[in-house]
């Protein structure tokens, strides 16, 4: 068997091929000296969510357009951009408030 290099800094693999490759070792009070305690929170991503209420906006204002009569006043491409305002901006800020609900029950848990 040929002898391996012994492992750099940061390298936990076991060379001696022991069960248990991968743990480290138990930190020391000296490791320690100087750590804090930190509280992870988890917080839902307000552009994605605002981003995705936006876009299902805009799918169902192309749906709408395309289904809807034809106006003698309004071409279809009008219709679309005014049911993209109005339902962009109405489900983005839908999805904001998914946003809000969900980070209060998160921090509630």
């Amino acid at each position: 068997m040929s002898e391996q290099p012994p492992p750099v800094d940061g390298d936990d693999r076991r060379t001696d091929g022991a069960a248990g490759a991968g743990e480290r070792p138990a930190p020391t009070e000296a490791d320690l000296a100087g750590a804090q305690r930190v509280r992870y929170r988890r917080a839902p991503r307000y552009r994605v969510l605002v981003g995705l209420g936006v876009a299902v906006g805009a799918v169902l204002a192309l749906v709408l357009a395309l289904t809807s009569e034809p106006s003698a006043t309004y071409s279809r491409a009008a219709v679309f951009g005014y049911l993209l305002a109005a339902l962009g901006l109405s489900l983005g800020l839908l999805g904001g408030l998914v946003g809000v609900l969900l980070e209060r029950v998160a921090r509630r848990g």
